[in-house]
C-alpha cells in the first residue's frame, strides 16, 4: 500500500512539472511541442497590405522555410486605412505589437522616431555592432538624404529602426512608371493619339472629347478621369505647374529663390485647372470620398478613361477585370519646364522596422536572428522567389519561376506560397542585381507590357536625386511649430478649392489657409532656404514622382 501511494505521488509530481513547463513555454513564446519556435506579432502597417497577404501567413511554404531555418514564426497585423492614424492610434493606446514595418517617409516615420526617442522601441545598437548585415542596412550610403537627416541623424542615444529596401546597386533601382494611363479603345473611339498629349490644354481637350462621346462599361457612365481613395495619386498631374508635386513641397528657381508651393500662382493655376475639370465633369465627382474598395470597383469596371497611378499598381487593379492590356501611357505630359522625359528619383528604400521595448529580450533576439537570415543572400533569394527546387530554379544566375508557379501567377494564387510577402526584412533590395529580376518576369506579359512603356516614358533614362529636401530647413526652424497646424489641413484646402463653385470661391480659400501660413511664419522660412541655396547648399529642387 505505501509503494502505491508513493508511485501515485511520484506521477502526479511528474504532471504538475510538465503542466509547469508548458505554462512557461507558453508565456515566453515559445513551444516545446514546435520546436522551440518563437512567434513575434508584426504589425504591417501598409493600408490594404492585408489583401496581398497569403491565406495562412504563418503557415505557407515559405512562411515554414523561415521557421526551419530561424525558429521565428510571424503572426501578422494588417492595416486598412491611414497609416498615421494606425500608428498613432498604437502609440496612444499602448497595444504595441512586438515588431513595426511601416513607411519609410512622412509623418509614420515621425512618430516612430518619437516612439523611439520616448523610450518605446528597443535600441538595436549592440546587434548592429555584432552583426554586418543589420549594420548594412543603417549605413548613411544605404539610404536618402531626407531620410538620414530628418529621421535616422535624430535618434537619440541609440539605434531604433532598420530601414530595408533600398536598392544595392542602381539595377535595383525600381522605376514604378507613375503617370497618367488611358483606356487605348476610348482614345481610339475619340480620334486622339495619346502620345500627342502633352500640355494641361490637351489634357483638357482629351477629357472634354470623352466626355462628350458618352462611354459606358457594365451598364455604367465611364469617367474622363478617375483616382483612388482620398485621390490618390491625382497630386502627380501638379508636376505640369511646378518642379515638385504636392502642396507642401518647395519651388527653388535656377538662382535658388524658394517658394512653398502652395504660395506659389504655379500651384494656385494647377488647383484651378482641377477644379475645372470637376466643375465640368471631366473627373470623378467621389473621387476625394470613396473608398479604395470602391475606387478599385470602379478601375476593374473600366468606368475610367485615364487613371493617374504606378504601372504596376494599375496592371494588376485592371485585371480583376481583364482589362489590364487595354491601358497604355498617356503623353507622358510636359514638366512644369516644358520637359516631357526629365526623371530625377529620389532613391530611397521603403521600410522602416523597429521592436517595441515591450517585447521580451528572447523576442529581440529572435528578430535579431531573423532579419540576419532574410537579409542573407538565401534569405533574399527565399523571400523574394521562395524556395529553390520547389518555386524556380537557379538558371545562368537567374531566378525562373517554375511552370506551375507561373501558373499560379496568372490566377492570383501566388500570394499563398508565401512568395514576396516577407520582403521588409530582407535587407537591400537586390531583385536584379542577385535574382535577375522580379519573380516569373520572364514568363509574365506585365513585364513585356512594362519594357514597352518604359521606352515610351523614359526616353533619356533615370536620374538619382541629389541633395537635401529643403523640408528638413522647415522642420528645424523656429516657425515649424506655428506652421505644422496648418499645413495639416492644407489637403483639405485643396480638395475644398477644387469643390469650390467659382475660381474666386476657390481663390478665397486658397488665400484664407496662405494668409494662417505668413502668419505662422512660413516667409521666413523661405528666406532661409534661400539664403543656404544662395550660399551653396545643394537643394533637391526637381523630383518625379515614383
Amino acid at each position: 500500500m505505501k509503494q502505491k501511494i508513493i508511485k501515485m505521488f511520484l506521477a502526479l509530481s511528474v504532471f504538475l512539472l510538465f503542466t509547469l513547463l508548458v505554462a512557461c513555454s507558453d508565456e515566453s513564446g515559445s513551444s516545446t511541442e514546435e520546436g522551440d519556435t518563437v512567434t513575434l506579432k508584426v504589425l504591417h502597417n501598409w493600408n490594404g497590405s492585408g489583401a496581398n497577404a497569403p491565406e495562412d501567413p504563418m503557415n505557407n511554404p515559405v512562411a515554414k522555410k523561415i521557421t526551419e531555418e530561424t525558429g521565428v514564426k510571424l503572426d501578422f497585423e494588417y492595416t486598412n486605412g491611414s497609416e498615421v492614424d494606425k500608428l498613432t492610434q498604437v502609440l496612444a493606446t499602448g497595444e504595441f505589437p512586438d515588431i513595426y514595418i511601416g513607411p519609410a517617409w512622412g509623418k509614420e516615420a515621425e512618430l516612430l522616431l518619437e516612439a523611439a526617442n520616448d523610450g518605446l522601441l528597443h535600441d538595436l545598437a549592440p546587434y548592429i555592432k555584432e552583426y554586418p548585415r543589420l549594420e548594412e542596412v543603417v549605413k548613411k550610403e544605404n539610404m536618402s538624404v531626407s531620410l538620414y537627416n530628418n529621421i535616422i541623424s535624430k535618434q537619440q542615444e541609440g539605434q531604433y529602426m532598420l530601414h530595408s529596401m533600398y536598392p544595392a546597386t542602381e539595377a535595383d533601382i525600381e522605376d514604378w512608371l507613375y503617370g497618367l494611363y488611358v483606356n487605348k479603345d476610348i482614345a481610339n473611339e475619340v480620334g486622339i493619339d495619346p502620345g500627342s498629349v502633352k500640355t494641361p490644354d490637351d489634357l483638357y481637350n482629351f477629357l472634354k472629347a470623352v466626355k462628350e462621346g458618352g462611354f459606358e462599361a457594365n451598364g455604367n457612365l465611364v469617367f474622363p478621369l478617375g483616382a483612388y481613395d482620398n485621390g490618390w495619386p491625382l497630386d502627380i498631374t501638379s508636376e505640369m505647374f511646378v518642379p515638385v508635386a504636392g502642396s507642401g513641397s518647395w519651388f527653388i528657381d535656377d538662382e535658388g529663390n524658394a517658394r512653398y508651393n502652395f504660395m506659389t500662382e504655379e500651384y494656385e493655376e494647377w488647383i484651378l485647372y482641377m477644379r475645372k475639370l470637376m466643375s465640368e465633369g471631366l473627373l470623378d465627382p467621389e473621387v476625394y470620398s470613396h473608398t479604395g474598395t470602391i475606387a478599385r470597383e470602379k478601375i476593374a469596371q473600366g468606368r475610367y478613361a485615364v487613371i493617374p497611378n504606378q504601372f504596376p499598381g494599375l496592371w494588376n487593379d485592371t485585371k480583376q477585370g481583364g482589362i489590364e492590356e487595354k491601358y497604355i501611357p498617356l503623353g507622358p505630359l510636359e514638366d512644369y519646364n516644358g520637359d516631357r522625359y526629365r526623371t530625377e528619383f529620389n532613391v530611397q528604400g521603403s521600410q522602416l522596422i523597429a521592436v517595441f521595448a515591450e517585447a521580451s529580450e528572447e523576442k529581440l533576439e529572435a528578430f535579431v536572428k531573423l532579419f540576419d537570415y532574410l537579409s542573407s543572400d538565401e534569405g533574399f533569394l527565399l523571400t523574394r522567389y521562395g524556395i529553390e527546387g520547389v518555386h524556380y530554379d537557379l538558371v545562368d544566375g537567374e531566378a525562373v519561376a517554375k511552370e506551375e508557379m507561373v501558373e499560379k501567377i496568372n490566377d492570383s494564387t501566388l500570394k499563398d506560397e508565401g512568395i514576396n510577402h516577407y520582403l521588409a526584412f530582407s535587407g537591400l533590395d537586390r531583385e536584379d542585381s542577385l535574382g535577375g529580376g522580379p519573380f516569373g518576369h520572364q514568363f509574365d506579359k506585365q513585364y513585356e507590357v512594362k519594357k514597352e512603356f518604359i521606352k515610351i516614358r523614359r526616353k533619356e533614362g533615370i536620374q538619382p536625386i541629389t541633395g537635401i529636401d529643403p523640408h528638413s530647413v522647415l522642420k528645424a526652424h523656429p516657425n515649424f511649430e506655428q506652421i505644422e497646424p496648418v499645413t495639416v489641413a492644407m489637403g483639405d484646402v485643396v480638395q475644398q478649392a477644387i469643390h469650390a463653385g467659382s475660381d474666386q470661391e476657390a481663390l478665397d480659400i486658397i488665400n484664407e489657409t496662405r494668409d494662417a501660413l505668413i502668419e505662422a511664419g512660413i516667409e521666413e522660412v523661405a528666406a532661409e532656404i534661400t539664403k543656404q541655396a544662395q550660399s551653396g547648399t545643394e537643394f533637391m529642387r526637381y523630383r518625379t514622382s515614383n
